[in-house]
């Protein structure tokens, strides 16, 4: 079935990728957590040994480190919004933070310091310290935490469609790191002092999406740039994404162990400007999927297969609000939004075809997701009781013609 669009002339061929697709990465994904699920134990027992077998510290601690860990998925979930990551990937990912990435960073951690210490390359307590807060630190634990992403490039990598793809996924896996080390400073504060109120305002109020900035910054930015590349492209920015995700975790870790009473200094002059600049980075990278979907829509749109007005309103949130609006009045909201998202999907599966070469894989997963998003057309056609219009403020929606 030819599909005539401006500048590329690719033919869509009528072979069913997705299905395959969807099972094999259902199948990872259940090893994934099978995997997890087993190590889970180990987690539990190092967190009871951390509050002494204690179940009342340890029921009080995990409950308020919900209180950041909360936020910073609300956060990641507002940035992935446009076009939403499945589910199941976000779980799993969150759930390697707090159980894989942990028990990571512990096993290579104590095996460096045993050689550190042992090779006599360390010899005092304070260079001890030193070593394990700045240096080792943010290496391993970053390392571990982009696990995920990773796994996901070598193995699912069409579930990642640019850069806030990657940092949604690679910041909810620092939130599962963020939560169980929170658990296990949080404990400690009990347990010593009785009282862990001061830690708790540092890390979960002041600071509760650092783990997160660190990680989605490095390697979720700079692997997410090249999602629609070859796999020897994320290869080539797994090293470049941990050591900014390593730098920026340094910075954060330094500044709280050498500035002492002027830490607060510190944060104001160095985490703050981060997080801003974070924010503006997302809020550029947010419009750009916007305009790419647009675009992508805007060439269906002229093929036939939809209304120009159709994409543009596609492609704003303003636009997808009346679409919601519209379809509300006429009882099939549910449609719609995946009318929506199946527009988003198709649009991102046609820049990865464009990208990423016109690979027969990508014009295949390209094709599949223009039948599903033309079933869902016909439907709110068929709701639309023979206004092609779709009312107003709707989109228009007509009868895409016969393309041979």
């Amino acid at each position: 079935m030819p599909m005539s669009v401006p500048n590329t002339n690719i033919t869509l061929p009528s072979v069913r990728h997705t299905q395959a697709s969807q099972r094999r990465n259902l199948i990872l994904t259940i090893v994934f957590l099978a995997a997890l699920a087993l190590a889970t134990p180990v987690v539990v027992f190092i967190l009871a040994l951390s509050t002494e077998f204690s179940p009342v510290v340890q029921m009080f601690t995990s409950v308020i480190a919900l209180v950041p860990l909360a936020f910073v998925v609300w956060v990641l979930h507002i940035m992935g919004r446009w076009e939403p990551v499945p589910l199941l990937i976000k779980l799993s990912s969150a759930l390697w933070g707090g159980i894989g990435a942990v028990l990571m960073t512990l096993g290579i951690g104590l095996v460096l310091e045993f050689m550190l210490v042992g090779l006599g390359v360390i010899t005092t307590e304070e260079g001890l310290a030193f070593y394990g807060t700045v240096i080792q630190a943010p290496i391993v634990e970053e390392l571990a935490k982009a696990i995920p992403l990773l796994f996901l490039f070598l193995f699912m990598r069409k579930q990642i469609d640019g850069p806030i793809d990657g940092m949604v996924i690679a910041g909810l896996s620092a939130a599962g790191f963020a939560y169980t080390e929170n658990i296990l400073y949080f404990s400690s504060q009990v347990l010593l002092t009785g009282d862990a109120s001061g830690i708790f305002v540092m890390r979960g109020i002041m600071s509760p999406l650092t783990h997160a900035i660190f990680t989605a910054m490095g390697f979720g930015l700079l692997m997410g740039l090249v999602a629609h590349r070859s796999r020897i492209w994320a290869l080539a920015m797994f090293p470049a994404g941990w050591a900014v995700s390593a730098f920026l975790h340094m910075l954060w870790n330094g500044s709280a162990l050498l500035l002492g009473n002027l830490f607060y200094v510190g944060y104001f002059v160095i985490q703050v400007p981060i997080a801003v600049g974070s924010a503006l980075v997302v809020v550029f990278l947010t419009r750009s999927e916007a305009k790419t979907t647009k675009k992508r829509l805007s060439e269906y749109a002229e093929a036939g297969w939809l209304s120009l007005e159709e994409a543009h309103r596609l492609s704003n949130t303003d636009g997808r609000a009346q679409l919601l609006e519209w379809a509300k009045r006429r009882g099939v909201r549910s449609v719609m939004t995946k009318y929506i998202q199946a527009a988003t999907r198709l649009a991102f599966n046609r820049q990865r075809t464009v990208v990423g070469g016109g690979y027969r894989e990508n014009q295949g997963q390209e094709a599949d997701s223009l039948t599903y998003f033309s079933s869902l057309r016909q439907e709110l056609l068929r709701a639309s009781s023979g206004d092609m219009t779709m009312g107003q403020p709707g989109a228009a929606l007509r009868q895409p013609p016969s393309l041979h």
